[in-house]
């Protein structure tokens, strides 16, 4: 099993989280991203079945903005299922733009898993990973185990992706490649791609709950799952 590390993280939410918290939001303590942003995880536990939580795009110039809500609508040890509306909230009046899209979007987990698209959406119809044996996405985004999109994970034409203003529904199902969810699992980084008149830009993902910066210690702890993720990675793939 490769490493967000579940033990790390969990330690993490006992420092962080709020006693009437569902969900455990992690700040990673490092940046990705065109323009870079804060890269941050939430943890999501057998108990978290039927709960939701959003996730907000944001970039300032020009403003563009999306949010989706995951929704976990079954968790079980050997595959968990989320259900996620995705809303394009760019105003084109706003932004000073003529057109925008939303071509993909997706995530890290923790561990390992195989994703099958068990509803397809009108746009997101089909789901896959990040490119290359790094699982790379547009924007500097590393170990994307789940993209999902329109055209292709990398982009595509603007007219095949999510117009401004549109929403898209669709469930994902996530089954672990060689382990299991009984202690959970984590989903990471969410970067989106925005396809624009001004070109293209891909944010990374962020909650609605604001998300504590880590101490030293649990700075730590954060890097050590950035790397333990790549640090696997590599030597499955040599």
């Amino acid at each position: 099993m490769h490493t967000l590390k579940i033990a790390a993280l969990a330690l993490l939410g006992l420092v962080l989280a709020g006693p009437s918290q569902a969900f455990t939001f992690v700040d990673l303590g490092t940046q990705a991203g065109s323009p870079a942003g804060d890269l941050q995880a939430v943890e999501v536990l057998a108990s978290d079945a039927g709960g939701s939580f959003d996730v907000h795009w944001g970039v300032d110039d020009p403003a563009l903005s999306a949010m989706a809500t995951f929704t976990v609508t079954s968790f079980a040890a050997g595959s968990v299922v989320l259900d996620i509306t995705l809303d394009h909230t760019t105003d084109l009046a706003d932004s000073g733009l003529t057109n925008a899209a939303i071509l993909s979007m997706g995530f890290g987990v923790d561990p390992e898993v195989v994703a099958t698209l068990s509803g397809v959406g009108s746009v997101f119809d089909t789901v896959g990973t990040g490119s290359g044996p790094q699982r790379t996405f547009p924007g500097g985004f590393k170990q994307i185990d789940v993209c999902i999109f329109a055209a292709g994970c990398s982009g595509g034409s603007i007219n095949s992706g999510l117009a401004a203003g549109s929403s898209d529904s669709f469930q994902v199902t996530l089954t672990p490649e060689s382990s299991d969810f009984s202690d959970g699992l984590t989903l990471a980084f969410f970067p989106i791609k925005f396809q624009t008149s001004a070109g293209s830009f891909e944010p990374p993902g962020g909650f609605t709950p604001p998300i504590p910066e880590p101490t030293s210690v649990l700075l730590y702890a954060a890097g050590v799952m950035v790397v333990g993720v790549g640090g696997q990675r590599r030597r499955r793939a040599a």
